[in-house]
């Protein structure tokens, strides 16, 4: 296989091993991070504040934020974020089931290992 074929140094791959196990995919010992997207229930001023709130209430740190159009309305917009979880899948658990209350759609892609292969 090549090696640094990257034009940028700092440029790198995230590779997903995707399985059917354990029900939605939340949070158990052993992960370290989960995956999600949700959209917000209206675009309002602070609408993402009190969402975001929800993750630095619980000290949940997001490694990864992405916000892509939803094609549904203007300024409607679909939020896709990587939660660090440090070994409180509870505290996670918990934050999401709050999402669900928070959000219009929320939809947890799965909790997972994050392998640094690198090193």
């Amino acid at each position: 296989m090549a090696t640094e074929i990257q034009d940028i140094a700092d440029n790198c791959t995230r590779f997903w091993v995707v399985s059917r196990q354990q029900g939605e995919g939340w949070p158990k010992e052993g992960d370290t991070h989960t995956s999600i997207a949700f959209s917000l229930k209206a675009n309002a001023p602070g609408a993402l504040l009190k969402v975001l709130q929800l993750f630095s209430d619980r000290q949940i740190n997001l490694s990864r934020i992405e916000s892509r159009p939803s094609k549904r309305a203007l300024g409607d917009y679909l939020f896709f974020v990587d939660l660090e979880i440090h070994q409180r899948p509870a505290v996670v658990s918990d934050c999401l089931c709050a999402l669900k209350e928070a959000t219009d759609i929320l939809k947890v892609f799965g909790s997972y290992q994050f392998l640094d292969l690198g090193a």
